[in-house]
């Protein structure tokens, strides 16, 4: 006979909490208390554990679209330019320049060259110092000294990943298996039509937590409801990917079978269903047979987040005209918002007095445990 598990605690250390915390199969398993979304000594430990170490979404590769583009992004606080070097190649690096820390770039554009907007200190695509004014004095000053510091850059398909540990593991063994399974969407093809940025006062993890389950969808997202068959998702976790896999309800496909409107290519099991790929820490896929929708989560603060939304579609007149993206913005806007209303309020429940850790459900909450369980593994 399976003894009952003990009642939720509270936890008065949380340090004491990350040295001793063990894992525990999700019939067993209790959420996070309540520090993991409060405490900044958590939240520093995530910046040096977590995202200088891990493979972080940064952006699309439209972005990019000839030699000597670049653009600018602050990610988990870090500042980051990327560039397409004149040989085509993608490269990264702080953007910070190693005189007096001022940015090498600004926004987005083209270049040949990369210029502090602070003392005009000058470098190439490649990171190497070129060009200092007024230095002509100054002695045994060595170039090679003052290159910018690069970060690790890759893709998977058209989107665009960076590492700020040069030492990190390759980007295709967080990835997984993830790159096989859609294949046949052709991610490359398809034209990023809309991109929209979202701002909200939590904590990243929970707006992670939120995207690695469909037990909130009932309450939050009844419209989203409406095309689901809940006791026929698949769940499936790995190292650092969840997977979610939903067939729809009969009746509900016919609109994504419209010429023009579907991505071609794909078998009947991803033309009647959609697919949420999270790839942990940072990075979220909404996957149908119309559309892909990809996130980027940007932690700006303990309790203050940016997300940022690109939608792609197939690259035909039918998908790309303002009724169908009305219709698919639209539509993820609303779900966006409804998100961000309720978990606003989450982050303030996590202040109570009251509130102790509450036990996940094995059903619908399967990659939230992972998701806590890799958390877990960074930071100890």
């Amino acid at each position: 006979m399976i003894s009952p598990s003990p009642p939720p605690s509270s936890v008065t250390d949380i340090e004491t909490y990350l040295a001793t915390w063990k894992p525990q199969p999700i019939e067993q398993a209790q959420s996070f208390p309540a520090q993991m979304y409060t405490s900044e000594t958590v939240y520093r430990l995530e910046q040096e554990r977590i995202f200088n170490k891990a493979w972080l979404y940064a952006g699309h590769i439209s972005q990019l679209e000839q030699p000597g583009s670049y653009f600018t992004l602050t990610l988990a606080e870090q500042p980051l330019v990327i560039v397409m070097d004149a040989e085509g190649q993608l490269r990264g690096f702080f953007n910070v320049c190693p005189h007096r820390a001022g940015p090498v770039a600004i926004a987005q554009g083209t270049c040949t060259r990369l210029t502090c907007q602070y003392h005009a200190w000058t470098f190439d695509l490649h990171g190497e110092l070129k060009a200092v004014p007024h230095m002509e004095s100054a002695q045994n000053f060595n170039w090679s000294h003052y290159a910018l510091k690069p970060i690790q850059v890759d893709t998977w398909g058209p989107f665009i990943f960076v590492n700020l540990d040069p030492n990190g593991e390759p980007l295709a063994a967080q990835l997984g298996k993830l790159p096989d399974l859609f294949q046949r969407y052709n991610f490359s093809k398809l034209a990023k039509v809309h991109s929209e940025d979202y701002y909200v006062d939590v904590n990243w993890k929970l707006y992670v937590e939120n995207s690695s389950e469909s037990y909130h969808v009932a309450m939050v997202h009844p419209s989203l409801d409406l095309f689901r068959n809940i006791h026929h998702i698949e769940l499936e976790t790995q190292h650092h990917s969840y997977l979610e896999y939903f067939p729809f309800l009969p009746n509900n496909e016919s609109h994504y079978l419209t010429p023009g409107l579907f991505i071609t290519g794909l078998n009947d099991r991803e033309l009647n269903g959609s697919s949420v790929a999270l790839v942990y820490p940072n990075f979220v896929l909404v996957v149908c047979p119309n559309f892909v929708l990809a996130r980027m989560i940007d932690p700006q603060g303990l309790s203050k987040t940016h997300i940022r939304f690109d939608w792609l579609v197939p690259d035909t007149d039918a998908a790309r005209s303002p009724a169908n993206l009305t219709s698919v913005v639209g539509l993820y806007d609303k779900v966006v918002n409804e998100d961000l209303q309720m978990l606003a309020t989450v982050q303030q429940g996590m202040r109570s007095l009251s509130y102790l850790p509450g036990r996940l459900s094995p059903l619908l909450e399967v990659g939230t445990h992972r998701f806590q369980e890799i958390i877990m593994e960074y930071l100890r």
